[in-house]
């Protein structure tokens, strides 16, 4: 499995070490934490100069700085040089303007280890590339509010094989039966184990490990009443490696 490079740049040097540790503490956890020595810079100017001249993978990113904000600094990247982003900073205000810049995740100060793994894997799935597995970080169940009866039922995510977004619900096939919730798909994406799950499309998220193959404009499945899935264009690149590390 190729290495992955890391940059973080941020003004405040306890900050952007407080980064570096908890991406650290992955290698004693998944020995998958595939990456290179974490270059940390605390002048934004270095730190561009740095991305002009090397291509890196993923870029945990500050905001506010005085010599040149974070949003300027991805501004002015190449974008074949972008790499995937995570903004960090101390002010929720700029989540909204975070979108803008297709960020995979906007940390707040003073961040978790918990944030962390959960920000690196979605810039990894992003890339393509296999996700890190914490165990006692990932869901093996979650508390379905099911639509009608208002009751809540317990799901293993192991047997679910998709989930689509239908108007204000969410629709889950399991290998034994179809059941509509009372859930976004942004709640299903913060919940769902991103060992083995992904958003493939605006209406479907997927069990990977119920994936054949994708070809074309859909992703084929080994069970449940439906063969195919639509996958967006742009989400086919991103976890066309995923698929093929669950073979």
């Amino acid at each position: 499995m190729p290495k992955y490079s890391i940059v973080v740049i941020d003004d405040q040097k306890a900050d952007a070490l407080k980064v570096v540790e908890q991406i650290q503490k992955l290698r004693e956890i998944d020995n998958q934490a595939n990456f290179d020595e974490v270059k940390v810079f605390s002048k934004g100017k270095d730190g561009l100069n740095y991305l002009l001249r090397n291509k890196v993978d993923i870029l945990f990113l500050d905001i506010e700085m005085p010599d040149i904000s974070g949003m300027e600094l991805y501004r002015v990247l190449p974008p074949e040089l972008r790499p995937a982003l995570v903004f960090v900073t101390a002010h929720s205000q700029f989540a909204v303007d975070s979108y803008k810049y297709n960020a995979c995740d906007y940390l707040m100060k003073e961040v978790t280890f918990e944030a962390v793994f959960h920000a690196l894997n979605k810039c990894l799935q992003r890339m393509g590339m296999p996700v890190l597995v914490a165990p006692a970080l990932q869901r093996d169940y979650y508390a379905f509010e099911i639509k009608d009866i208002r009751k809540k039922r317990i799901l293993f995510f192991k047997d679910i094989i998709y989930m689509q977004s239908i108007d204000n619900y969410v629709e889950i096939v399991t290998r034994d039966e179809r059941l509509s919730a009372r859930l976004t798909m942004e709640e299903i994406e913060q919940n769902m184990p991103l060992a083995y799950f992904a958003r493939i499309h605006r209406g479907f998220v997927v069990n990977l490990r119920f994936v054949t193959e994708i070809l074309g404009k859909y992703v084929y499945l080994t069970e449940g009443d439906t063969q195919r899935l639509p996958i967006g264009r742009t989400r086919r690149k991103n976890i066309a490696g995923l698929v093929r590390m669950r073979r």
